[in-house]
């Protein structure tokens, strides 16, 4: 993950740039691009309502996989009423928009949230002076029968 302001790569013409630290990883140049492209394909589905993917690329030379991307980003979305929606990428059911059903979605994110809960024993504790020695912690029980055989 970036941080603002770190030098990055940029995802389509791999050049250098400084991070600004929102969307994707484009450059100013190809972010400029994509904005002229998106705007395009907004624009065509705002005069044509229900347009295919395949009616849109016919009459704005945008490719089918930048549709899919759009979609994928959920800055396009399909109509209700399509024959055709994209799969979500861990059931592959049919959705509208974004990467993942809600189902799916609420199952990652309590997983993840697990993954990233700590055990107290994990979190370690900030040394109060800079020189010691390394020493054993054991459970409290153990520590006892060790303090007693002294």
């Amino acid at each position: 993950m970036f941080k603002i302001g770190e030098t990055a790569t940029c995802n389509r013409c791999k050049r250098m740039f400084t991070y600004l630290g929102f969307g994707h990883r484009l450059c100013s140049e190809c972010k400029r691009i994509d904005d002229e492209v998106f705007g395009r394909a907004r624009e065509y589905i705002e005069a044509h309502g229900t347009a295919t993917m395949i009616e849109i690329e016919a009459e704005t030379s945008i490719p089918i996989r930048q549709i899919q991307q759009y979609l994928r980003e959920g800055r396009l979305e399909i109509p209700e009423n399509s024959p055709i929606y994209i799969k979500c990428e861990s059931c592959r059911c049919d959705i509208r928009s974004g990467r993942y059903c809600k189902e799916c979605a609420a199952k990652l994110s309590k997983d993840l949230e697990g993954a990233m809960r700590m055990d107290e024993y994990e979190i370690g504790e900030v040394p109060k002076m800079k020189q010691g020695k390394m020493h054993y912690i054991g459970n409290a029980s153990e520590t006892k029968v060790r303090e007693r055989k002294k």
